[in-house]
């Protein structure tokens, strides 16, 4: 597995981890705030699932297709936007303007996963001779 796959399966398991806590803590609360739950299903939706997703994703997809990955570099960019996106919406939800910010760094995040596997799964069609 590629260093690339490694680091988003590791994130992914890093924010189930923290998710599960947090949804223990909200089980054993009478009341709870809105920005614990808003924590709760955003590290698991972006952090657990979307992680793991473009980790196995990025180590699959060019196997099945025999192409390598076409941009290696632009997926560890993706990498870094992602983890960023999903921190920053977490930790800033009440500051709107902030959070819209990093809202918008993991839809490109999520933009930058998608052109890289597009590019990597469906090669060109051949010219005809």
């Amino acid at each position: 597995m590629s260093p690339l796959s490694k680091n988003f399966v590791r994130a992914s398991m890093v924010y189930f981890f923290i998710a599960a806590i947090l949804g223990i803590i909200m089980i054993f609360m009478q009341s709870y705030p809105a920005q614990l739950l808003f924590a709760h299903v955003h590290l698991n939706l972006l952090g657990w699932m979307s992680m793991m997703i473009y980790g196995v994703g990025y180590h699959i997809l060019p196997r099945f297709s025999g192409t390598p990955l076409a941009y290696p570099k632009m997926g560890n960019i993706q990498f870094y936007l992602a983890n960023i996106g999903v921190v920053g919406l977490v930790s800033f939800r009440p500051i709107h303007p902030l959070a819209e910010l990093f809202a918008g760094i993991v839809v490109v995040s999520i933009g930058l996963f998608v052109f890289n596997i597009w590019m990597s799964t469906i090669p060109p069609k051949p010219e005809p001779e």
